[in-house]
């Protein structure tokens, strides 16, 4: 089975409630569906294998009511992140979501603006990130932002 070391997981909540008309998940189910999400992100992000240097491979996947609404991956340079795909896809079932993502979503001014801008906008209730993005524009600003 595959696992996330505690250290490379990262989880910032924009909302700690559980939405109306949703099923409280036991730990284990909670832990088995992340788990899903991320290799998810991660299969996502493997369809821009070889386009997206120097950025990294990073897929999203946006989830309300234990439903996938809409996912996203970084198909090139100075284009659109993952986050951003899924986001559009998602619309405003965005809003009180679950958002996953392989890497910690951006929050600095590049080609593109930053992720963790757009998932505050799209008031996202959860960001799970797979790993802290060890790039120095980014190492950790982009979950604090989330937490702010």
């Amino acid at each position: 089975m595959e696992t996330f070391p505690a250290e490379a997981q990262a989880i910032a909540s924009l909302a700690n409630r559980q939405q109306p008309g949703t099923k409280q998940l036991e730990n284990s189910e909670i832990q088995e569906f992340d788990r899903a999400m991320m290799r998810r992100c991660i299969e996502l992000a493997r369809r821009a294998l070889g386009k997206t240097a120097p950025n990294p491979l990073v897929g999203s996947v946006i989830v309300r009511d234990g439903k996938i609404v809409g996912e996203g991956f970084h198909p090139g340079a100075g284009q659109p992140h993952a986050e951003v795909f899924a986001l559009r896809e998602a619309g405003e079932l965005a809003e009180g979501a679950t958002v996953y993502v392989n890497l910690e979503p951006c929050n600095h001014y590049g080609r593109t603006p930053p992720c963790s801008e757009a998932l505050v906008k799209a008031k996202v209730a959860k960001v799970v990130a797979g790993m802290v993005d060890p790039n120095p524009l980014v190492a950790g600003t982009g979950l604090a932002r989330l937490r702010e």
